[in-house]
């Protein structure tokens, strides 16, 4: 029950994600933080793939300066954030790796591997540990990127998925 209740805070004082979405109500009537931590994911993550859709294959070099990752590297970064933090909720005992981001990173080959990040993140989210550390670390991680998603749509002259 602690550990429900903290995660909650955690999720409504950092502000990633919105009031409606906290108040998904357990079968008891109780704040189900577990519920509105795979509901945030899924709007964010929803908003990740729908820019990686958006933006045009010739774009994904682009790179608002030669210090930052082109925008095919960021999205394969949340890749391979995804394929980690949600990897360890599975059960998985893996370590960090860049092999998405570091790989090729065209347009189609960012958006498959995308998808199927994506997808092993819904399963964890259905899984027994529905709620864990590592999936509110993923869903961080995904915010914080999802900011530079933005700021490079607008630089690129679009207009993000959740504007």
């Amino acid at each position: 029950m602690r550990r429900r209740f903290l995660l909650l805070c955690v999720v409504v004082v950092a502000g990633l994600t919105p009031v409606h979405t906290v108040l998904a109500q357990s079968a008891a009537g109780r704040p189900d933080a577990a519920a509105a931590l795979k509901q945030g994911f899924g709007e964010v993550s929803g908003w990740i793939t729908k820019a990686a859709d958006m933006v045009p294959p010739d774009k994904y070099n682009y790179r608002p300066v030669a210090t930052v990752r082109t925008y095919g590297e960021l999205l394969g970064h949340i890749a391979d954030g995804y394929n980690y933090f949600c990897g360890r909720a599975g059960g998985k005992k893996i370590e960090w790796s860049d092999a998405v981001s570091k790989g090729k990173t065209d347009k189609a080959t960012i958006v498959a591997a995308l998808k199927s990040a994506t997808a092993g993140c819904a399963a964890a989210h259905d899984g027994p540990n529905a709620g864990s550390p590592p999936l509110l670390q993923n869903y961080g991680h995904t915010n914080l990127h999802y900011g530079n998603v933005i700021t490079y749509m607008r630089m690129l002259g679009l207009v993000p998925p959740s504007s």
